[in-house]
């Protein structure tokens, strides 16, 4: 064994950033060959420190279904104030759900302007988030198709790379739960806890009418979600406590303005009228539309329409007739929005039965009693069950509300309407002698 064994200095070797030059190398081997002790070593030389990249996301990134103000939108101050409140980054400061994902569900029967207050909602305040999703959520194919568009445009995933509809859900609703502005060289997420990197972003999952199909879609961590549904548990789905509202109807002012905006109506002798078409209209915004859009289309004064519309045996023809106002397009009509011809057997005989009475207060133990007559199931006896599954049904389409308390439901007066328009001749016969038995009930009582 040679007696030399050369030093770290003597090897020239470059500083600990730099590789070895290769006339360093060279002089490296050269000595081993000379019989130098080095050669019985294995050079190991510093590696060079790694730069990772991080590729930004395509932020802000705002996937609305329209980006215009709709210039019929009418009042509901107080609710965008109320969702302002609960899903704005700025204003939130407790969460449903018991972490950082704000969520709030609107609840109400068709027709009522829960997607324009949605809608509304997201244009004023999309630039208080980097991110803002609009998912139709009536199918689980929309709700696919949805969530590949959100992968594209934030740049989650490469469009030349096909990944299956479930790979790409459990994408987003990973980035949902973690959202970064960066993605970095190995696919991974930047250190959550860094504001500067982490992204606001609110999701609309939009007439979410059977909530619980959101399973699958539903992210955790931090964010807003805003729901529209149909079905009140949509508001206590997903979360501990419950965060929404049963959106109401128009207050008759509301009413009124947008009935007047929709008819161009200024004012004039026929103030009166206007006031009472709205009230006979309930305040429901899909009702207002479609009968303003009658009224112009037709060339009609108030008069005229409230002849019309007080002829009983001219609703069925004004509720399916549907003239587009400047309000945006609705696909529904009246007589189209709440599928009554898919209620289930009983819960339509319920409801037809309940639009004979009193709308606000009806009492569930006579009304039990005459519909024990009208939902025997194939001729089996009647059980209390088989009025507790129609109920269900009407409640979860809020077609009718109840207060448990005082066992009581009643339902809307143009639903009211527009089930005694769907109905013969007959079928009315029916159900008026039904409930002329249920008020004999009463006064023997």
């Amino acid at each position: 064994m040679s007696a030399y064994s050369p030093t770290m200095s003597e090897l020239h070797l470059a500083g600990p950033t730099k590789w070895p030059s290769s006339k360093t190398t060279e002089w490296i081997s050269n000595r081993a060959t000379e019989g130098t002790s080095i050669s019985g070593f294995e050079l190991i030389y510093p590696t060079p420190p790694t730069t990772e990249t991080k590729k930004p996301l395509q932020l802000p990134c705002i996937l609305l279904n329209t980006h215009s103000a709709n210039e019929d939108f009418c009042g509901r101050e107080d609710i965008l104030e109320l969702l302002a409140t609960e899903l704005l980054p700025s204003k939130s400061t407790a969460t449903a759900s018991g972490s950082g994902l704000r969520q709030f569900a609107l609840c109400g029967f068709g027709g009522i302007g829960k997607t324009e207050i949605a809608r509304e909602f997201s244009r004023r305040h999309k630039t208080s988030f980097d991110a803002v999703f609009w998912v139709t959520a009536d199918e689980i194919a929309k709700l696919d198709h949805h969530y590949q568009e959100i992968s594209l445009a934030l740049g989650l995933e490469d469009p030349a790379e096909c990944k299956s509809q479930v790979v790409t859900r459990e994408i987003v609703k990973g980035w949902l739960s973690n959202p970064r502005k960066y993605l970095s060289d190995s696919d991974e997420f930047a250190q959550p806890g860094s504001s500067s990197s982490e992204a606001t972003w609110l999701l609309v999952f939009d007439n979410a009418d059977d909530p619980m199909i959101l399973a699958d879609y539903w992210p955790q961590g931090s964010g807003s979600i805003l729901v529209t549904s149909r079905d009140p548990l949509a508001k206590s789905m997903f979360t501990r406590r419950s965060s929404g509202l049963d959106l109401g109807p128009l207050t008759q002012q509301e009413s009124i303005s947008l009935f007047n905006h929709l008819t161009a109506n200024s004012s004039e002798p026929e103030d009166g009228m206007t006031q009472q078409i709205s009230e006979i209209l309930g305040g429901v915004p899909l009702a207002i539309s479609q009968m303003a859009g009658v009224i112009r289309r037709q060339d009609l004064t108030m008069s005229e329409f409230l002849e019309l519309y007080m002829d009983h045996e001219e609703h069925a023809s004004l509720y399916e007739t549907k003239f587009d106002t400047n309000l945006v397009t609705y696909k529904h009509s009246l007589s189209t929005v709440w599928a009554l011809e898919k209620l289930k057997p009983q819960s339509r005989q319920l409801l037809e039965l309940m639009s004979f009475v009193d709308p606000d207060v009806i009492g569930e133990e006579l009304l039990m009693e005459v519909a024990a007559e009208l939902l025997q199931v194939d001729g089996a006896h009647f059980k209390r069950s088989n009025y507790i599954d129609a109920r269900t049904d009407l409640l979860q389409s809020s077609l009718i509300k109840r207060d448990k308390k005082k066992q009581q439901v009643s339902v809307h007066r143009i639903i009211q309407d527009v089930v005694l328009a769907t109905m013969d001749e007959a079928k009315k016969q029916l159900m008026f002698d039904h409930v002329l038995h249920m008020a004999r009930d009463v006064k023997s009582l």
